[in-house]
């Protein structure tokens, strides 16, 4: 380490320009920021390194400076810090999927519980001085969905992810993080065989079964005539595994093979369809699915953002009545299909955004409302029309500290304290981190 200079993507000519242009300088970390990097300062200017860890120098190089801030790459490590350890990825640093490879794994969720703490602070105002218990995951091998981008050079297609920053490819044999079946399939398809099959591909996504054993596969592209279901039906025949296969037309999937995957998690099994998202790791998934529904009761419970059910469905044996709320139509459906496999009959599904569903809803007070929503968080609007509602609980499950600090400041603003911080390490060796707030209703408010 650091890697090779070809490793970094760029040509001898642009390499040249940019060490022309910006001198190297010497950088102290001081503390990780979330997204990855390491902040530190010299010559009186904020400064943020990639692969960069507390306490250790490094010699860096500048590479742009936005807003004030300088954004630098490390040239080479002059101090390493004592839990700096060796990446076993040859693509680390080049590949755009993970930050953190070259830290150990026991201090990256200590450094992930500060982000959050320090996110809390400086966006929502909130000291948060109590325990962020940690939920730790199996470092390798963990995701069970993957996007793969495809490109076409000299009639050979190469699967990979994007380099950080930028749509450049960067083909991979195998990717240490991903399920061993997603990995078989990978290799599958970088077989000289699929070269032609695949000219018309853009994208592959894959999402793998509770077992990694079946696997739905989702293609996009440019595809004409009947080139998409050649391919569709080619996958089914010869891919590993794979028993879905969409072909993406826009919004719109034609399907072929079994038309759902079935995935287990805890007691309960969800149909997913193309399309419907699902969380993207496989071991930690019943642990969050306990913590979110457990030990609660009541009449009403709302589940906005509610996929295909996950907290739904266990929602279902302690509530009175469940209400699902999904903007996705076709997650939705796959809500209500779940419930009636299961025979809960008072579970509802209703295919709405949950700011149009909130707008007309008038039950008041339900005992527990769980948000789970993407990365631009819930929001002022919706929040407000929510505590309207006045729910006596809230279990927000956010995938964005960000988002999650500026939306939990609102709700501390509507009579609602925090009583829980909880993380999950759905995705080690990444800069992303998904917690668990848990909120209640001031007495009297």
């Amino acid at each position: 380490w650091p890697p090779a200079a070809g490793d970094w993507g760029r040509t001898t000519e642009k390499r040249q320009r940019t060490r022309d242009e910006f001198m190297s300088c010497e950088f102290i970390g001081e503390k990780l920021v979330y997204g990855g990097d390491a902040l530190g300062h010299y010559q009186g200017r904020t400064s943020l390194v990639r692969r960069a860890l507390p306490g250790e120098r490094l010699e860096v190089e500048e590479v742009r400076t936005a807003k004030g801030v300088t954004h630098a790459r490390p040239l080479r490590v002059i101090s390493p810090a004592p839990e700096r350890v060796s990446p076993p990825c040859p693509y680390f640093g080049r590949c755009g999927g993970c930050h953190y490879q070259h830290l150990n794994y026991q201090n990256q969720t200590v450094w992930k519980r500060e982000i959050v703490r320090e996110t809390l602070r400086r966006i929502g105002k909130i000291v948060w001085g109590n325990e962020i218990p940690i939920h730790a995951s199996e470092p390798w091998n963990y995701r069970n969905q993957a996007q793969f981008k495809v490109s076409h050079s000299g009639g050979h297609a190469e699967l990979g992810f994007f380099a950080a920053e930028s749509h450049q490819l960067v083909p991979v044999d195998q990717c240490l993080i991903l399920s061993p079946r997603l990995n078989l399939i990978l290799g599958a398809l970088r077989g000289p065989e699929w070269s032609q099959s695949l000219a018309d591909c853009s994208e592959i996504e894959m999402l793998a079964d509770h077992q990694d054993e079946k696997v739905m596969l989702t293609l996009r592209g440019k595809f004409t005539g009947p080139r998409g279901e050649a391919l569709a039906r080619q996958c089914l025949e010869k891919v590993p595994g794979a028993s879905t296969v969409a072909v993406e037309h826009g919004s719109r999937f034609r399907v072929y093979g079994e038309p759902a995957l079935d995935y287990r998690a805890g007691e309960f099994e969800y149909q997913i369809s193309p399309g419907s998202f699902f969380q993207a790791s496989r071991h930690l998934l019943s642990e969050m699915v306990a913590a979110v529904t457990g030990g609660q009761s009541g009449a009403l419970t709302l589940d906005l953002y509610a996929g295909v059910g996950l907290f739904t469905l266990p929602l279902a044996g302690a509530f009175g009545q469940v209400v699902g709320v999904e903007g996705n139509r076709g997650a939705a459906r796959d809500l209500e299909a779940n419930a009636a496999r299961d025979g809960l009959r008072n579970v509802r599904a209703v295919g709405e955004n949950a700011y149009d569903f909130l707008r007309r809803f008038a039950q008041m007070e339900p005992d527990l409302v769980v948000l789970d929503p993407p990365r631009s968080g819930v929001g002022a609007r919706t929040l407000e029309l929510l505590a309207k509602l006045r729910p006596a609980r809230l279990h927000y499950v956010s995938c964005h500290p960000p988002t999650l600090a500026r939306d939990l400041a609102f709700l501390s603003s509507r009579d609602y304290l925090l009583n829980m911080i909880e993380m999950f390490d759905f995705f080690p060796h990444t800069s992303h981190i998904e917690c668990l707030a848990k909120l209640t209703r001031k007495a009297n408010s």
